[in-house]
């Protein structure tokens, strides 16, 4: 058993960060899936009672802004997921923020409007359980979601118009991303990370979006090398 264990829900993007930062800095580490309604016990792993929640160096991590800064002061001498640099560590930082506190939403919404795409959801949530389970993570998923959206006030809008934000997002992703192939600078940080770990929900649940994500050429480039 490795002495680094990431506890998650398998949809979730923030999880998905957490698993991207760990193999960048090289890290091996143990997965603890919390599908169907094991998703009870998340709760209990935290104050705050939300996944990520990593287990590294006899200490207890929780939230993915959190564990990156976390393995970057306890891992200096590798790959750095923060430039040191405070200019661009400062982009990097407003990247990473706007990923999860806004490109976080359009990802709910794609998920949670288009059939298709939560049937995919509710499947990857539930692997590993009994089939009635999936009724409940269903219940779960559209309750809690929903809610997010329509206080955070996306969910209050046309999908016309969420559907045409989402793709000015991405225009403007490639255009940056056109200049070095990176967000900010000119190697992978925690703003690549943190940005590919959203759109990489999309692109693995929502048949349209996905390729939408991928038609970009350059964002298609990117994404294929945060993949190998």
């Amino acid at each position: 058993m490795s002495s680094v264990v990431l506890h998650q829900w398998e949809i979730s993007p923030f999880c998905q960060k957490a698993a991207r930062m760990l193999r960048f800095k090289g890290i091996d580490f143990e997965t603890i899936n919390y599908n169907g309604i094991l998703g009870t016990k998340v709760p209990l792993l935290s104050k705050v009672g939300k996944v990520p929640v990593v287990d590294i160096h006899q200490q207890r991590i929780q939230d993915s802004t959190r564990i990156a800064r976390y393995l970057d002061e306890a891992f200096p001498d590798q790959a750095l997921l923060y430039p040191k640099d405070p200019t661009q560590r400062a982009f990097v930082e407003l990247w990473e923020d706007w990923a999860d506190e806004s490109l976080y939403f359009y990802e709910v919404y794609l998920r949670v409007n288009d059939s298709e795409a939560l049937a995919e959801a509710i499947r990857i949530s539930s692997e590993g359980r009994p089939a009635y389970e999936r009724v409940m993570v269903k219940g779960f998923i559209l309750a809690e979601l929903k809610t997010q959206l329509f206080f955070q006030g996306t969910g209050r809008m046309k999908a016309e118009d969420v559907h045409a934000e989402f793709r000015r997002h991405l225009d403007r992703i490639e255009q940056v991303l056109s200049a070095t192939g990176w967000l900010v600078g000119d190697s992978q940080t925690i703003a690549d990370i943190a940005v590919v770990s959203q759109l990489g929900e999309v692109i693995r649940t929502s048949r349209q979006f996905g390729k939408e994500i991928l038609s970009r050429p350059v964002i298609k480039a990117w994404y294929d090398k945060q993949a190998e």
